[in-house]
């Protein structure tokens, strides 16, 4: 079984320090939308997030987008998707959720978990912001995919039997150092595709198509 987990996903709803901004107060009109109850958005709110604290970090739900597609699209059945975002919410994603491919539906899907903590259709949970923290979804063998990193732990973790993949999912930085020691704890092994920057997909896709391959899913040619 493998678990993938999207870490300080640059996913969060739009701070209340900012709410009141211009650049915030016409993509609410625009939107008909309180903007507590929107998404923070870089490509619509750069101007109102120049004083936010890690502002290079936030901002970007499209990577989450992104990689969210990847995961469900893949041919992995045994496998478990959180996403952890830069605000330490929980967020469950059911394997068989259909992340919608349009952007703005992913966004106002978003926005509704956020408002409603679950999403449910035909009697199932399709996404549930979790109590928890990143520590109790830290199970099995934890590799965490880092720059600067060889895949040798990667691949010995594929030997067993529950292997958990950290990949953040944020455009620029480094996890913070409470992220770190979470790690630590959860005595984590390091692992990469070597010294150039890869994006969160380009992470996601490699990590799905060594797993499938390891696990015979699909051919190797």
């Amino acid at each position: 079984m493998i678990r993938v987990v999207l870490v300080e996903s640059s996913l969060e709803l739009i701070p209340e320090s900012i709410q009141n901004h211009p650049a915030v107060i016409s993509d609410s009109r625009r939107r008909k939308k309180k903007p507590k109850d929107m998404i923070l958005d870089d490509s619509k709110h750069h101007a109102a997030m120049k004083n936010l604290p890690k502002k290079e970090k936030r901002g970007r739900p499209d990577i989450v987008h992104s990689c969210l597609l990847s995961l469900v699209d893949s041919a992995v059945e045994d496998l478990e998707i959180y996403v952890h975002t830069i605000n330490n919410e929980i967020i469950w994603v059911n394997r068989e959720t259909r992340i919608p491919r349009n952007y703005n539906r992913f966004i106002g899907l978003f926005e509704q978990l956020y408002k409603e903590k679950r999403i449910e259709a035909n009697g199932k949970v399709l996404l549930e912001v979790i109590d928890g923290s990143l520590d109790d979804v830290l199970e099995g063998e934890v590799i965490v995919m880092r720059e600067g990193e060889s895949l040798d732990n990667f691949k010995r973790a594929l030997d067993s039997e529950k292997i958990t993949v950290c990949i953040g999912a944020y455009p620029h930085g480094d996890f913070e150092e409470e992220t770190y020691e979470i790690f630590e704890k959860a005595n984590a092994k390091f692992a990469g595709f070597g010294e150039a920057p890869r994006t969160s997909l380009y992470v996601v896709n490699r990590v799905l198509a060594l797993y499938e391959i390891s696990k015979g899913l699909i051919d190797f040619c």
